[in-house]
């Protein structure tokens, strides 16, 4: 058999082709090898490792994917997108500090890459290292660099209250779907009052499911919009003649900013997605409450007028219905059993010291940390605690599950502890829900002070804490009292129920009373 000729040996570039359209036609695990054997023709390209990078990262291991995107970024240390994709799996492993410094290099070697300017802004909440002002300071540089870029469209002219009618409200979101913002928007679409607004849903996501299909069916109008440029989605606006236009998604997924900074409507809002100041001067204000953003503080923090809410400014509506709770855990188990349900990227130095206390102090408790995407923080973690004298099998990390059955991460669990600074929301409502009490912490920023609102408006102040120590105090106090514990198991749905994150239609009409406020001052003005 005559040896094969030079030319019958694919390239590094010729793998990564066949590579890319195996993963089209195949999946991502069948498209590995091509980049594996790219990377072995050209040791010194980045490019088969960015390849290797992404691939990883799509199959969730963040691991490996760190490990490639590191070697990317040794032989290419000026592309901003490898610094972008190393930045965004670092965060999602937990490795906070070190997210935020890859993705500010992103931000700094492309000033225009927005994907990588929202992950920076959001990645800053999760820090323990970060005061507000600095966030804040952040927030009205990128605001400024990011109006110079998408310049105000043709100026909208203001409807005069001749014209009548009922006004228009659009929302943007790229979370009309199984996503934590539709708990919360769902029952202001579903309670709202069609007599007072006309309500244009703009879906900005490509995915779809049961819950897309519901929210489809309050809307007035529903837009699909994901694949519109700036200007038509500008122009669909326009045309439905929306007064009032509500951003859902600030600087998450999927986010349209540049419509909003090109003042696509009248009056535009920010509200539920994204819990702080956008900065924009387009932006006119931004829906809240009075615990997770005091006055005058919050006040002087946005560049948005805030317009807060009479309760708390979240409405939880459940997903699927959970049985009642059962027995307390502890009681068969013999030891309290904590639990961590929020992302790993919001489990600061701080939060996991208080953790180590609690576990310390109570030396029969155990610990499930659930969500865990990095089996390489979750040894780490384990590690922390062992330094502390707390054994290894009272930690569980459990591995992040896309399609875990409703609920079933609370079973077994006695009390719910919450991360800092960046509190979480959906799951201490669905903690709540299922019978399970949350100790939070809270700071000054918004973002720290969620646990602190929700508990409020359940009469359970006395499990937010104001530092450190008195959340490791909370949480001995009410593990080492288990008749408490079990009343409060027992009676968590009914506060929930008859408190005003549950009242739908009461939420509905304040919030639409809030839209009223803003549209009045719009046509008032001269």
């Amino acid at each position: 058999m005559p040896a094969a000729s030079a030319a019958s040996v694919p390239t590094a570039a010729e793998l990564i082709n066949e590579g890319l359209r195996t993963r089209q036609l195949q999946g991502v695990k069948a498209a590995v090898s091509f980049f594996e054997r790219a990377s072995q023709l050209e040791p010194d390209s980045h490019l088969p490792f960015f390849m290797l990078g992404n691939a990883a990262s799509e199959l969730d291991d963040l691991d490996s994917a760190v490990l490639y995107y590191e070697r990317a970024r040794d032989l290419q240390p000026n592309d901003h997108v490898i610094r972008y994709n190393l930045g965004l799996n670092e965060l999602w492993r937990g490795y906070i500090d070190k997210a935020i410094e890859e993705l500010h290099v992103s931000c700094k070697l492309n000033p225009t890459y927005l994907p990588a300017q929202s992950s920076y802004m959001m990645a800053l909440h999760s820090s323990d290292r970060r005061r507000p002002e600095e966030i804040i300071a952040a927030t009205r540089d990128w605001a400024t660099r990011f109006a110079l870029q998408h310049p105000e469209a043709i100026p909208v002219q203001r409807p005069t209250p001749a014209l009548g009618g009922k006004p228009r409200v659009g929302f943007i979101s790229g979370d009309f779907r199984a996503h934590s913002v539709a708990h919360f928007f769902e029952p202001i679409a579903s309670a709202r009052d069609r007599d007072a607004f006309e309500y244009f849903f703009y879906n900005n996501s490509p995915f779809g499911d049961a819950v897309t299909d519901r929210l489809r069916s309050y809307a007035d109008e529903w837009r699909e919009v994901s694949q519109l440029a700036d200007d038509a989605l500008i122009e669909m606006i326009r045309v439905d003649r929306i007064d009032l236009l509500v951003d859902l998604s600030g600087h998450t997924v999927f986010n349209r900013l540049a419509v909003f900074a090109r003042r696509a409507a009248p009056v535009q809002l920010g509200y539920l997605g994204y819990p702080n100041s956008i900065g924009l001067p387009t932006m006119d204000y931004r829906i809240t409450d009075g615990v997770t953003d005091p006055s005058p503080s919050a006040d002087s923090w946005h560049s948005e007028r805030l317009l807060r809410l009479p309760d708390s400014q979240w409405c939880f509506r459940p997903f699927a219905a959970l049985p009642n709770p059962g027995p307390l855990p502890a009681r068969k188990a013999g030891f309290v059993t904590f639990g961590s349900f929020n992302n790993l990227t919001k489990a600061s130095d701080t939060i996991l010291r208080c953790w180590v206390q609690i576990l310390v102090n109570m030396p029969t408790s155990r610990l499930r940390v659930a969500r865990v995407r990095s089996p390489q923080r979750a040894a780490e973690i384990v590690n922390l605690f062992g330094k502390s004298g707390v054994a290894p099998e009272r930690i569980e990390c459990v591995p992040y599950q896309r399609d875990t059955p409703y609920g079933l991460q609370f079973a077994g669990v006695d009390i719910s502890l919450d991360h800092y600074p960046y509190n979480g929301v959906t799951t201490t409502c669905e903690s709540i829900y299922a019978g399970v009490p949350v100790i939070s912490l809270y700071g000054e920023s918004s973002v720290s002070r969620s646990g602190l609102s929700l508990l409020g408006s359940l009469d359970l102040g006395e499990l937010a804490a104001s530092t450190p120590e008195q959340y490791v105090s909370i949480a001995l106090g009410l593990a080492g009292d288990l008749t408490r514990l079990e009343q409060l198991r027992a009676s968590l749905r009914t506060r929930l129920e008859r408190s005003s994150v549950r009242d739908e239609k009461r939420f509905a009409a304040n919030f639409e009373e809030i839209l009223r406020i803003a549209w009045a001052r719009h046509v008032a003005a001269p």
